[in-house]
């Protein structure tokens, strides 16, 4: 598989990402303002929240380009690709370290 198809999704996301790292400065910005001049005001400017939306809106669809295609919801279509070996394996339910050793040990 080439890199080349996930390109356009990898530079959305970094534009994205950079819409989003300057709305949270401008909102830093914007705070430290309003306490400088010790004013009371609600809530951000439109624009600061519009920034912020339209970052992950880009870093969304950049994101959504560069994964990969969605699994199935349904654990009989993912079961039915496994074989019986793969199926009964399970390597972590092995226990070595068990009292079944001392059965076969003569005692003094």
């Amino acid at each position: 598989m080439s890199t080349a198809p996930h390109l356009p999704g990898k530079i959305l996301s970094l534009v994205g990402l950079f819409v989003l790292s300057h709305s949270a400065y401008s909102t830093y910005e914007h705070l430290s303002y309003l306490k400088a001049a010790e004013k009371l005001e609600n809530g951000l400017p439109i624009d600061i929240i519009v920034e912020c939306m339209v970052g992950i809106i880009i870093f969304m669809v950049g994101f959504t380009l560069v994964s990969g295609p969605l699994k199935p919801i349904l654990m009989e279509v993912e079961m039915a690709k496994q074989t019986i070996s793969k199926f009964d394996a399970r390597p972590s339910f092995q226990t070595f370290n068990h009292r079944g050793v001392y059965l076969h040990t003569k005692r003094k």
